[in-house]
This record gives structure tokens, sequence and C-alpha cells, in this order.
């Protein structure tokens, strides 16, 4: 999944939770259905706000854990082996 489908996931997903939260809010909904707002639209609703805020750097976390390393660590690992980039003047 590319960066630009997981965004509109979450759009799609934080949207539909906040529908359901308004829904909640000014209409009348049985005691079940106050449930599932309660405990699964709210938190949703959370978690994917925090997911679209943050996303660059759960980006980051998530390569770091794979093993791969984040851009500033590449370019300061290449420094480190000495390389240097020539310019052409």
């Amino acid at each position: 999944m590319t960066a630009g489908q997981q965004r509109k996931a979450q759009r799609r997903v934080h949207l539909a939770a906040a529908l359901l939260l308004i829904a909640y809010l000014y209409a009348p909904l049985e005691a079940q259905l106050q449930d599932a707002v309660r405990f699964l639209g709210l938190p949703a609703l959370v978690v994917t706000g925090i997911a679209m805020w943050q996303a660059p750097r759960i980006r980051r976390l998530r390569k770091r854990l794979a093993g791969t390393p984040a851009r500033s660590d590449r370019v300061s690992a290449s420094r480190r082996a000495g390389r240097r980039e020539v310019t052409s003047t």
C-alpha cells in the first residue's frame, strides 16, 4: 500500500467515524448503537486522527524497526564511509 493509498483509507475511516459521532450526538440511537459509537467509533476517530497527524514520524519509526536506515541515517553512513559528492565546475 502506497502512502497515498494509506492516507485515503485513513481519511475515509476518519470521516466515517466522524459521521457516526455526529449521528450519535444529533439523532436518537438505540442503546446497542450508542455502545458501538462509544467503543468503536470514537476510538477509531482518535486513532485515525493521530495516525494522520503523526504519519511521517510513524513511517520513520516503522522503517527503523524494520532495519532499513532512515534517509538521514543513510546520508551520515555514506559520509562516514568517506564518500563525497563530485561536482563539476
